[in-house]
C-alpha cells in the first residue's frame, strides 16, 4: 500500500512539529501554520488526511473548508478547535468532517485519532477463512453444527480448485485435513445443512437459493459459496490468504 499523505495545517507550532514528528514514518507529512497556505497545499497535492485547526490565520478552518469542497478535494479530516457552537456542530458535520477534537490536544491522542481516519479510508481486507466462516453464519451455520468446520473447509477447497468431484477429491480432502473419513465429512456437511434450513431466515437462503423448495444439497450449497468467494477474490474484497486450520476437538460422532 503507498505512504498515505498528511497534511497538519495548525497554528500552533509546537503542537504542529511535535504531531508531524509522532507521525513520521508512518505517513507523508505536510505542515503549515495558515489557512491560505493550507488551501495551496490542497489544490497542489492530493492528501488523504488533514489535520485542520479550525481557528487557523488569514483563512479559517470552515472557509477553507468550503473551499476545498468547491473545488472537488475530499481529504479526511480531523478538525480541531477551541471552542464549540452549533454553528460549528453544522459545519463541520455538513462539510464531511470524520473527528472534532476540543483543543487544546493530546499529541498520543491525536496520533490515535488519525489512525482510526486512516483505517476508515483502508478497512482491513478479511481473509479466506475468515470470510467463508461470516458467510456461513449469515445462513444460520455456526460452530456449534458438527460439519461447521467441514463445510468451510470445503468451500475453500472448491473455490481453488471447482473442476474436482464433491465425492470422490472433495470430501476426502477435507477428511484428510482432520483426520476424519470423507464419509464422515459428507454426513456432518448434510446435518449442518439440514438443521440450518429447519431454522432459516427465508430471505437469506432464497436471495442465495431462489429457486429452492428444499435444502440445496452439499454440492449445491458448497459449490454455489465457492464462487461467491472466487468473486469476491476477483474484486478485491477477500485476501486469498487462508491461515491454517485449527485441529478438530474430539466430538461425539460415530465414524
Amino acid at each position: 500500500m503507498n505512504t498515505q499523505t498528511l497534511l497538519i495545517a495548525d497554528s500552533n507550532e509546537d503542537f504542529q512539529l511535535t504531531l508531524a514528528e509522532a507521525l513520521q514514518g508512518h505517513y507523508r507529512v505536510l505542515c503549515c501554520t495558515n489557512g491560505k497556505e493550507a488551501l495551496a497545499i490542497l489544490r497542489k497535492e492530493h492528501c488523504d488526511i488533514l489535520v485542520l485547526d479550525l481557528t487557523l490565520p488569514e483563512l479559517d478552518g470552515i472557509t477553507l473548508l468550503q473551499a476545498a469542497v468547491e473545488a472537488g478535494i475530499h481529504p479526511m479530516v480531523l478538525a480541531t478547535t477551541p471552542f464549540t457552537s452549533s454553528y460549528v456542530l453544522d459545519a463541520v458535520n455538513r462539510l464531511g468532517v470524520g473527528y472534532l477534537m476540543r483543543k487544546p490536544c493530546d499529541v498520543q491522542a491525536t496520533a490515535a485519532r488519525v489512525a482510526d481516519l486512516n483505517d476508515s479510508l483502508h478497512p482491513p481486507v478479511p481473509d479466506s477463512r475468515t470470510f467463508v466462516a461470516t458467510q456461513l453464519l449469515h445462513f444460520g451455520i455456526c460452530t456449534k453444527h458438527d460439519g461447521y468446520d467441514y463445510l468451510r473447509e470445503a468451500i475453500l477447497l472448491m473455490a481453488n480448485d471447482p473442476r474436482q468431484a464433491v465425492t470422490k477429491e472433495l470430501y476426502p480432502a477435507v477428511g484428510a485435513i482432520y483426520g476424519r473419513k470423507g464419509e464422515l465429512v459428507e454426513r456432518s456437511i448434510r446435518s449442518a445443512l439440514a438443521a440450518a434450513w429447519k431454522q432459516r431466515d427465508i430471505q437469506v437462503w432464497q436471495r442465495c437459493f431462489p429457486s429452492s423448495t428444499r435444502c440445496p444439497t452439499n454440492t449445491v450449497f458448497i459449490t454455489r459459496l465457492a464462487e461467491n468467494l472466487r468473486l469476491s477474490w476477483a474484486n478485491g474484497l477477500v485476501s486469498r490468504e487462508v491461515p491454517t486450520p485449527r485441529p478438530l476437538p474430539r466430538r461425539k460422532i460415530s465414524e
